[in-house]
C-alpha cells in the first residue's frame, strides 16, 4: 500500500495533485456513493479511509462506518476530524489500522466503498487484483463495491515524463510552490509522482519536503476484466466522473 507520511497526511485534503479538488466539491464528487447507497444497510465496510473525505459525510447521514486504513497518520488526521464533529456522528465511526489486502470483517458487508484512488494506489497488478479479491472475502453474497479513481492521464502517457508547478496556501496560511514531477512506464502502467513541497516566507524557502508516490493506472477494460476474474458483474462504471477525469464504479459480487 502507498504509505503517506505525516507531512502529505496533514496537506493532503488541500494540495494540489491530491485532495485540494476534492474537498472544494466534496458534495459532487461523494453524490455518487449517496445514490447507489440508497435502501441499503446502513452498515458500511470502508477502505482506505484516508482523511475521512466520504467516512464523515457517511456518519454524518447515520451510516456505521467500520474504517480501514493502514496509515496511522491519516488515522491521526481522521481522528482529529471527529473530534470536532458531534458526538453522536463521530460515534458512528470505528478506525481500524489494518492493511485492506487480508483485512477480514467479522462478518460480511452488504456494502464496501473505497474512495479516492485506493485500487491505483497500489503500483502492482498482482496487488490491485489482491485488492479486490479482498473486496469478494468481505462482501456478502449479491452486495456491492463502490470505488472511485482517476483515469489515465493520456499526456503523461504519450510523452513519458512531465514537470509541473504550481502554488497554493493552506487554510492556516502556509504558502508552498510545489514541483511536480511524473514519470510513466507504459508497459507497467505505473505513473511515479514526485512532489517537492518548498514552503515560502518571506520569498524564501523555508522548508522543503519531497514525497515520492507511485500510482498503476487502469483503463475502462481492465478494470472491467479484474472484476470479472474476482467474481464481479459491473453495475455502473461511469467515465464522466470528475469531469471525466475519473471512473466511478459500482460491482455487485456473484
Amino acid at each position: 500500500m502507498t504509505a503517506y507520511d505525516a507531512f502529505l497526511a496533514d496537506i493532503y485534503d488541500h494540495s494540489p495533485y491530491f485532495c485540494q479538488g476534492r474537498t472544494r466539491e466534496l458534495d459532487r464528487f461523494n453524490a455518487p456513493y449517496f445514490r447507489h447507497l440508497e435502501g441499503r444497510s446502513k452498515s458500511v465496510l470502508e477502505f482506505g479511509s484516508g482523511t475521512g473525505m466520504l467516512t464523515i459525510p457517511l456518519a454524518t447521514r447515520g451510516y456505521g462506518v467500520t474504517s480501514v486504513d493502514n496509515s496511522p497518520d491519516m488515522h491521526d488526521v481522521l481522528g482529529a476530524k471527529l473530534r470536532d464533529v458531534e458526538p453522536q456522528v463521530a460515534g458512528r465511526v470505528e478506525q481500524v489500522l489494518a492493511d485492506a489486502l487480508t483485512y477480514r470483517a467479522p462478518e460480511p458487508a452488504e456494502t464496501i466503498v473505497m474512495p479516492e484512488g485506493i485500487l491505483i494506489a497500489l503500483p502492482d497488478r498482482a496487488l490491485q487484483r489482491a485488492l479486490l479479491e479482498s473486496c469478494h472475502r468481505n462482501l456478502a453474497p449479491g452486495g456491492r463495491l463502490m470505488t472511485d479513481f482517476f483515469q489515465p492521464r493520456f499526456d503523461l502517457v504519450h510523452r513519458d515524463e512531465l514537470t509541473e508547478f504550481t502554488r497554493f496556501r493552506t487554510p492556516d496560511g502556509r504558502a508552498y510552490l510545489m514541483t511536480m514531477r511524473l514519470r510513466n512506464d507504459r508497459y507497467t502502467q505505473v505513473q511515479h509522482w514526485t512532489a517537492t513541497y518548498a514552503e515560502l516566507a518571506g520569498g524564501e524557502t523555508v522548508r522543503e519536503v519531497v514525497v515520492e508516490v507511485p500510482f498503476r493506472y487502469l483503463t475502462a477494460s481492465e478494470i472491467e476484466l479484474l472484476l470479472e476474474l474476482c467474481g464481479f458483474r459491473v453495475v455502473e462504471l461511469d467515465t464522466e466522473y470528475a469531469d471525466r477525469r475519473g471512473f466511478f464504479l459500482v460491482a455487485e459480487k456473484t
